[in-house]
Protein backbone atom coordinates (compact mmCIF):
# COMPACT_ATOMS: atom_id res chain seq x y z
CA UNK A 1 0.00 0.00 0.00
CA UNK A 2 2.91 2.56 0.75
CA UNK A 3 4.41 1.69 -2.73
CA UNK A 4 1.47 2.52 -4.39
CA UNK A 5 0.46 5.80 -2.20
CA UNK A 6 4.50 6.97 -2.92
CA UNK A 7 3.85 5.96 -6.83
CA UNK A 8 0.58 8.15 -7.11
CA UNK A 9 2.56 10.74 -5.21
CA UNK A 10 5.43 10.78 -7.48
CA UNK A 11 3.05 10.66 -10.32
CA UNK A 12 1.30 13.68 -9.38
CA UNK A 13 4.54 15.45 -8.87
CA UNK A 14 5.50 15.13 -12.65
CA UNK A 15 2.42 16.46 -13.42
CA UNK A 16 2.22 19.52 -11.42
CA UNK A 17 5.82 20.32 -12.52
CA UNK A 18 4.61 19.63 -16.67
CA UNK A 19 1.73 22.58 -15.93
CA UNK A 20 4.17 24.76 -13.41
CA UNK A 21 6.68 24.71 -16.27
CA UNK A 22 3.56 25.44 -18.95
CA UNK A 23 2.72 28.30 -16.84
CA UNK A 24 5.97 29.93 -16.55
CA UNK A 25 6.61 29.56 -19.89
CA UNK A 26 9.78 27.88 -18.81
CA UNK A 27 10.74 25.36 -22.42
CA UNK A 28 14.03 24.35 -20.25
CA UNK A 29 12.08 22.92 -17.58
CA UNK A 30 9.55 21.26 -19.91
CA UNK A 31 12.66 19.52 -21.83
CA UNK A 32 13.97 18.25 -18.54
CA UNK A 33 10.54 16.47 -17.56
CA UNK A 34 10.13 14.76 -20.92
CA UNK A 35 13.85 13.75 -21.38
CA UNK A 36 13.50 12.71 -17.69
CA UNK A 37 9.83 11.47 -17.45
CA UNK A 38 8.55 10.17 -20.74
CA UNK A 39 9.08 6.97 -22.10
CA UNK A 40 10.52 7.09 -25.57
CA UNK A 41 7.16 6.86 -27.45
CA UNK A 42 5.06 8.85 -25.35
CA UNK A 43 2.21 10.32 -27.03
CA UNK A 44 -0.38 12.81 -26.35
CA UNK A 45 -4.09 13.25 -27.75
CA UNK A 46 -6.28 16.44 -28.63
CA UNK A 47 -9.50 16.64 -29.60
CA UNK A 48 -9.28 15.63 -33.16
CA UNK A 49 -11.81 18.90 -33.61
CA UNK A 50 -9.03 21.31 -32.76
CA UNK A 51 -7.18 23.10 -35.51
CA UNK A 52 -3.76 21.00 -33.79
CA UNK A 53 -5.95 18.32 -32.79
CA UNK A 54 -4.90 14.37 -33.06
CA UNK A 55 -2.44 11.99 -31.94
CA UNK A 56 1.43 12.85 -31.69
CA UNK A 57 3.75 10.45 -30.73
CA UNK A 58 7.01 10.04 -29.54
CA UNK A 59 9.04 11.85 -26.51
CA UNK A 60 11.32 13.70 -28.96
CA UNK A 61 8.67 15.50 -30.92
CA UNK A 62 6.88 16.11 -28.11
CA UNK A 63 10.18 17.72 -26.67
CA UNK A 64 10.06 19.90 -29.45
CA UNK A 65 6.45 21.05 -29.37
CA UNK A 66 6.53 21.62 -25.57
CA UNK A 67 9.69 23.34 -25.68
CA UNK A 68 8.59 25.08 -28.82
CA UNK A 69 4.67 26.66 -27.22
CA UNK A 70 6.85 27.69 -23.95
CA UNK A 71 9.03 29.68 -26.39
CA UNK A 72 6.69 31.17 -28.81
CA UNK A 73 6.86 35.09 -28.99
CA UNK A 74 2.94 35.09 -29.26
CA UNK A 75 1.30 32.62 -26.97
CA UNK A 76 -1.19 30.35 -28.83
CA UNK A 77 -4.12 27.61 -27.71
CA UNK A 78 -4.19 27.05 -23.67
CA UNK A 79 -3.09 30.48 -21.82
CA UNK A 80 -3.25 31.44 -17.91
CA UNK A 81 -3.08 27.84 -17.43
CA UNK A 82 -4.11 27.11 -13.88
CA UNK A 83 -4.27 23.39 -12.34
CA UNK A 84 -7.94 23.54 -10.19
CA UNK A 85 -7.52 19.47 -8.89
CA UNK A 86 -4.63 16.62 -9.33
CA UNK A 87 -5.83 13.06 -8.29
CA UNK A 88 -3.56 10.14 -8.89
CA UNK A 89 -3.43 6.50 -8.64
CA UNK A 90 -0.59 3.92 -9.30
CA UNK A 91 -1.48 3.61 -12.89
CA UNK A 92 -1.80 7.52 -13.38
CA UNK A 93 -3.04 11.61 -12.94
CA UNK A 94 -5.97 13.15 -13.92
CA UNK A 95 -6.07 16.96 -13.48
CA UNK A 96 -8.29 19.30 -14.03
CA UNK A 97 -7.20 22.17 -15.40
CA UNK A 98 -9.10 25.87 -16.36
CA UNK A 99 -7.24 28.34 -19.26
CA UNK A 100 -8.19 31.11 -21.64
CA UNK A 101 -7.33 29.40 -25.40
CA UNK A 102 -6.12 31.72 -27.68
CA UNK A 103 -6.67 30.92 -31.54
CA UNK A 104 -3.52 30.92 -33.94
CA UNK A 105 -5.37 32.74 -36.24
CA UNK A 106 -5.89 36.21 -33.42
CA UNK A 107 -9.67 35.36 -32.24
CA UNK A 108 -11.44 36.29 -29.54
CA UNK A 109 -9.92 34.53 -26.52
CA UNK A 110 -12.03 31.84 -24.63
CA UNK A 111 -12.68 31.18 -21.27
CA UNK A 112 -12.26 27.03 -20.98
CA UNK A 113 -11.19 24.22 -19.43
CA UNK A 114 -9.94 20.39 -19.80
CA UNK A 115 -9.38 17.37 -17.85
CA UNK A 116 -5.96 15.56 -18.85
CA UNK A 117 -5.27 11.90 -18.31
CA UNK A 118 -2.13 10.76 -17.67
CA UNK A 119 -0.92 7.30 -18.25
CA UNK A 120 2.16 5.88 -16.25
CA UNK A 121 4.84 2.96 -17.24
CA UNK A 122 6.23 2.88 -13.65
CA UNK A 123 7.35 5.95 -13.00
CA UNK A 124 7.07 7.35 -16.74
CA UNK A 125 5.10 8.87 -18.83
CA UNK A 126 3.45 6.98 -21.46
CA UNK A 127 0.38 8.95 -22.32
CA UNK A 128 -1.54 12.10 -22.09
CA UNK A 129 -4.91 12.38 -23.03
CA UNK A 130 -6.73 16.01 -23.32
CA UNK A 131 -10.71 16.17 -23.13
CA UNK A 132 -11.57 19.95 -23.44
CA UNK A 133 -14.64 21.39 -22.10
CA UNK A 134 -16.04 22.48 -25.51
CA UNK A 135 -14.51 22.57 -28.56
CA UNK A 136 -17.23 23.66 -30.45
CA UNK A 137 -16.32 26.97 -29.15
CA UNK A 138 -12.37 27.08 -29.15
CA UNK A 139 -13.25 26.23 -33.15
CA UNK A 140 -15.42 28.88 -33.37
CA UNK A 141 -12.96 31.36 -32.99
CA UNK A 142 -11.08 29.91 -35.99
CA UNK A 143 -11.57 31.85 -39.61
CA UNK A 144 -13.99 29.97 -42.13
CA UNK A 145 -12.11 27.98 -44.63
CA UNK A 146 -12.13 29.51 -47.73
CA UNK A 147 -14.82 29.13 -50.15
CA UNK A 148 -13.26 26.30 -53.04
CA UNK A 149 -13.92 27.42 -56.84
CA UNK A 150 -14.73 24.75 -58.58
CA UNK A 151 -12.90 25.87 -61.57
CA UNK A 152 -9.93 25.87 -59.86
CA UNK A 153 -7.14 23.46 -60.50
CA UNK A 154 -5.93 21.94 -57.33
Amino acid sequence: MGSEQSSAAAHAAVVERFYAAVSGRDADALTAIVDDHFVADASIEWPVSLPYGGRVEGARILRKIFAGMAAAESPVGPTALRVRSVTADDSGVVAELVFTYVSPSGGPPVPSGALERWCFDGDKVRTIRAYYWDTAALVATQPAPAPHDPEEKS
